[in-house]
């Protein structure tokens, strides 16, 4: 009779061991096997970017020229302003006698009868406002006699008809050192010193909102409009009055030619 032998503690720990072994080992067979089953993506995937694109515009500078050719001679102006030097400038219209040198004083009163030379002349001269200065104020003021021979002011008159200032849009204006062009904006008949709702001579030194309403407080008190309505002044611009009397009497009311600067040329 054959005796089957039990089986000790620690062989059974170590054949418990041996089978966990062997159970690994052949887990370890089936993953590898089955990784090579596993088959490539069909495409790499792709990297999103993002692309940044930078514009650079160029600042173009647009010339306008106008049908005018200049004819205030700046040496004249200077040599005037050498025998003179109250002579701050000149004036030109064409088609009229405005062809004059603009003096200034030390008030409004010195060259009401007085030549460019400071003689006395029953004609006065063409003077500019004290306050002001033709290459800073963004609104100066000229005055002149409406003298009854046509000279001097007198011809502002004629843009009091449209068709006549149509004809001659645009007059010159000069420093010492600069000349200016300018176009009509308005021709006005108002009330001087007294009795004026529109006070133009006190409009010289104006912010944005001021002189807004100085464009439109000329253009409602305008006998006629002439500005086009697409190209009106703006903040920047600087505009004259030149003033004369409406009649030969002095009757307090003021005949004045507004203008916009459109350059120096």
């Amino acid at each position: 009779m054959s005796t089957i032998r039990q089986l000790k503690p620690f062989e059974k720990i170590l054949i418990g061991l041996a089978t966990a072994l062997v159970v690994i080992i052949l887990g370890c067979v089936f993953l590898v096997a089955r990784a090579d089953e596993v088959s490539a993506p069909q495409t790499i995937p792709l990297l999103t970017t993002t692309t940044t694109t930078t514009t650079t515009t160029e600042l173009t500078t647009i010339t306008v020229t106008y049908d005018y050719t200049m004819q205030i001679d700046m040496d004249k102006v200077r040599e005037y302003h050498e025998q003179n030097p109250d002579v701050v400038g000149w004036i030109y219209i064409g088609d009229t006698v405005i062809d004059y040198p603009v003096v200034q004083s030390e008030d409004n009163e010195y060259y009401l009868n007085r030549d460019w030379q400071g003689n006395s002349s029953h004609s006065g001269s063409i003077f500019e406002d004290f306050r002001c200065d033709i290459d800073e104020t963004e609104n100066t003021l000229f005055y002149g006699h409406n003298m009854g021979n046509g000279s001097m002011f007198h011809a502002v008159k004629n843009f009091k008809e449209e068709a006549w200032g149509k004809e001659h849009i645009y007059f010159e204006v000069a420093s010492i050192e600069k000349r200016y062009l300018y176009r009509i904006v308005a021709c006005s008949v108002l009330n001087g010193l007294d009795g004026a709702e529109f006070d133009y001579w006190n409009r010289n030194e104006l912010n944005k909102k001021e002189y807004e309403e100085y464009i439109q407080d000329i253009k409602d008190t305008a006998l006629v409009w002439y500005a086009p309505e697409d190209d009106l002044p703006e903040y920047g611009d600087n505009i004259i009055a030149l003033q004369t009397c409406n009649s030969g009497a002095d009757d307090g009311i003021r005949c004045i030619l507004f203008g916009q600067c459109l350059g120096e040329y």
